[in-house]
């Protein structure tokens, strides 16, 4: 079954669920409304035909009945809106099959403005590879999609990645639970950095102090008073005088209480969504070693952030002045839950951001086992342990529909290599380069790769590609270029480029060479910045519309020159995005200004 089929049968049976479902939610509230007024009139009845003692039991029962009628319309609510949510997965699913992207999310928050190669392939945006890839919902697998996208892995992080995600693609009622269970609460995509601050903040050494430690103890003591004066058995005055004690503790610990629940109380929503995905992670069986281990760690997590939700939703009832005065400080409540909170990150600090990053891991897997089981034709790259290899048949761009997709075979090996693109205008030149680094960037994250083959060993890409002016800077689009050039120079020479102390060679894609100058020294330019290219840990593509470059070099070892062309047919201009091997030397310039309407 194709996965198109897949989709369209599950948005099928979920609908068809939900529908049900909402059927059963309105017959189970027409229900407990008749169950109320029936529980009001037989209690009536009960009362005028039998006496009030009769009348208790009834309501005992009819309460109970109506709490048992609450809790089943809550299942039924659950399980509606779950499969409400399933319904809607696989709707989106569908539309990104045909590049319609339904979710809002574009990643543009985790883009860097001077990153390597982020902005030129599209890696984040409203069409983009990271709207292609995400299916995480917390932002804390949204800020791990960003990562794994915009750093290369090493081989044996690319190797596990590529395990974990092909398990991960079959199991598809897993994956999508996964996604349920986040989209059922709203506060999911809440960002969590205040929540590590406090995990990660120091012991409160103030709620050691004797007042507080021992203080607690006073309800048992105060609350009795009440309960003596409430029935004429004391005074109001021992009371009043232990509630004055109270207020003063608990006035001594009020900012404290504050502060920690400024990090923390908005996260309360998203930790239940952490805890929910925790828990559909643990009840999953698996066979891959790293996600039986994942899947181990997590193992204490739900029950232990569950708590940690609860703690603060409790924290929070000091929010209600009435609640306060009544509740709070009779039974020093924020002492007790501080108390309570403390003692939780004691015990848990260590763990909890761990927890979190797991639960972003299997989102992030997720994603990318997604687009493995959407595009089933997508291939598993091999990663060479060469410095510079790519190897690649039938190369296309995932973010090209399959009916439209036009794809090319290339090989490249070794250090201080060039290829040379030429062609005409509008022929496929920079979108090629597009592809290539696509697809590197995703085989360096551990995902699958839209060819039937592809090698490439682990290199850090760098791209100028879109460089442009800039008003703010007082910036010229030429001057742009040679920022960007110069970026690449001091990458090429850094020592900071490194994965586990191993420094990344350099793979480089420049579109149009410095494009923004005259042909003469637009020549000169791009020959020398190559010569000085071929002598270092760094190779890659270059295009241009510079033909003598292309021929200059025709003879040199390190250089390879391809092209894309174009054909007149019937007086049109016809482009098939073949590449071919040589320089190309037929261009379309003149022809595209008289479609315009310039006489040539």
């Amino acid at each position: 079954m194709s996965p198109q089929q897949t989709f369209q049968n599950r948005q099928d049976t979920f609908q068809n669920l939900a529908d049900n479902f909402q059927k059963q939610y309105n017959q189970w509230a027409i229900f407990r409304a008749i169950l109320f007024l029936a529980t009001i009139a037989v209690s009536y009845a009960t009362n005028l035909f039998w006496g009030g003692n009769y009348v208790i039991p009834v309501v005992i029962i009819g309460i109970s009945v109506f709490l048992f009628s609450v809790s089943k319309h809550l299942k039924i609510k659950y399980l509606r809106d779950k499969n409400r949510a399933l319904t809607r997965l696989n709707e989106d699913e569908l539309k990104r099959l045909e590049n319609i992207f339904t979710r809002a999310e574009t990643g543009e928050q985790f883009a860097e403005s001077n990153h390597f190669y982020s902005s030129d392939l599209d890696i984040f945006g409203k069409q983009s590879i990271f709207k292609l890839l995400n299916r995480t919902h917390t932002f804390t697998g949204s800020a791990m999609l960003a990562e794994w996208l915009k750093f290369p892995a090493t081989k044996s992080e690319i190797l596990v990645r590529q395990e974990m995600v092909a398990e991960l693609s079959s199991k598809i009622d897993f994956r999508q639970n996964l996604e349920a269970s986040a989209l059922l609460i709203e506060e999911v995509a809440e960002p969590t950095h205040k929540l590590f601050q406090w995990s990660n903040s120091p012991e409160n050494e103030e709620i050691k102090k004797p007042i507080f430690q021992y203080g607690k103890y006073l309800p048992y003591l105060t609350i009795p008073l009440i309960l003596a004066w409430a029935f004429d058995f004391l005074p109001i005055g021992y009371p009043l005088v232990m509630l004055v004690i109270h207020g003063f503790i608990g006035k001594q610990i009020y900012e404290t209480v504050s502060n920690a629940l400024e990090q923390t109380l908005r996260l309360t929503g998203a930790l239940k969504a952490y805890a929910s995905l925790s828990e559909t992670v643990v009840n999953e069986p698996f066979t891959h070693p790293q996600l039986l281990q994942l899947q181990s760690e997590l193992s204490e997590a739900s029950p232990a952030i569950k708590a940690l939700e609860d703690i603060l939703n409790k924290l929070g009832n000091r929010a209600n002045p009435f609640f306060m005065f009544i509740v709070g400080i009779p039974t020093l409540w924020d002492i007790q839950y501080f108390i309570k909170l403390e003692n939780w990150k004691r015990q848990h600090r260590d763990n909890l951001s761990k927890w979190l990053l797991i639960i972003a891991q299997f989102e992030t897997l997720n994603s990318f086992a997604g687009l493995h089981f959407a595009n089933p034709d997508f291939v598993k790259p091999e990663i060479s342990d060469d410095s510079i290899a790519l190897k690649v048949t039938s190369l296309g761009h995932p973010m090209i529909r399959k009916m439209k997709r036009i794809t090319n075979s290339i090989e490249i090996e070794g250090e201080g290599k060039t290829v040379i693109i030429t062609g005409s205008n509008m022929s496929g030149k920079s979108t090629f380069q597009r592809t290539v680094g696509v697809n590197i960037v995703l085989a360096l994250a551990g995902s699958v790769v839209c060819a039937e083959a592809f090698t490439c060993s682990c290199m850090q890409i760098f791209t100028s590609m879109r460089t442009q002016d800039s008003l703010e800077e007082d910036t010229s689009s030429f001057y742009a270029e040679l920022k960007r050039l110069k970026t690449l120079i001091q990458a090429i020479n850094s020592k900071q480029l490194a994965v586990n102390s191993y420094q990344l060679p350099i793979f480089y894609f420049l579109d149009e060479i410095l494009k923004g100058t005259n042909s003469k020294d637009r020549h000169d330019g791009a020959k020398a910045l190559m010569l000085q290219l071929h002598k270092t840990r760094a190779s890659g593509f270059i295009s241009t519309h510079d033909v003598e470059l292309g021929d200059e070099f025709e003879k040199q070892g390190f250089v390879e020159n391809y092209s894309f062309s174009s054909e007149v047919v019937n007086g049109d201009l016809v482009f098939d995005y073949k590449l071919r091997a040589g320089v190309c030397h037929s261009f379309n310039a003149s022809l595209l200004m008289k479609g315009i309407g310039i006489e040539m």
